[in-house]
């Protein structure tokens, strides 16, 4: 099951998600409720993420060109151990916009590099 909570202020939602991000209702619940926002920047935090597969992933990747096609900006936030894992694993940092709340300026304001050495150890 996924559990999605929606904060919005200022042109910006986020959404903090807690469960399962995979194939079938709650990829599609991630998808609608994305797509229908007014807001044009939409943050999803994934740091509750216990479980994402191959369908989540793929709607990660397709929500970053949704966003990009509608001059949107879908930003993922804090992700979880797992989904980071998978993230690398799959070679979709390039891919998607990825950001932690908590490191900010944690590397000499140098801008976040997606598969450091530092992070992956």
């Amino acid at each position: 099951m996924l559990r999605i909570e929606i904060q919005s202020s200022n042109d910006v939602a986020t959404l903090h998600c807690s469960g399962r991000v995979v194939f079938g209702v709650e990829a599609e619940m991630l998808r609608t409720i994305v797509l229908s926002r007014p807001e044009s920047c939409v943050r999803i935090n994934l740091a509750r993420v216990e479980m994402i597969d191959a369908a989540g992933l793929g709607l990660l990747v397709e929500l970053q060109n949704w966003a990009t096609a509608t001059r949107r900006t879908v930003t993922l936030l804090d992700l979880s151990e797992l989904v980071w894992a998978l993230v690398i694993l799959t070679k979709l940092c390039a891919s998607l916009d990825i950001s932690y709340s908590d490191i900010a300026g944690a590397y000499d304001g140098d801008e976040f590099e997606c598969c450091r050495d530092e992070l992956i150890a």
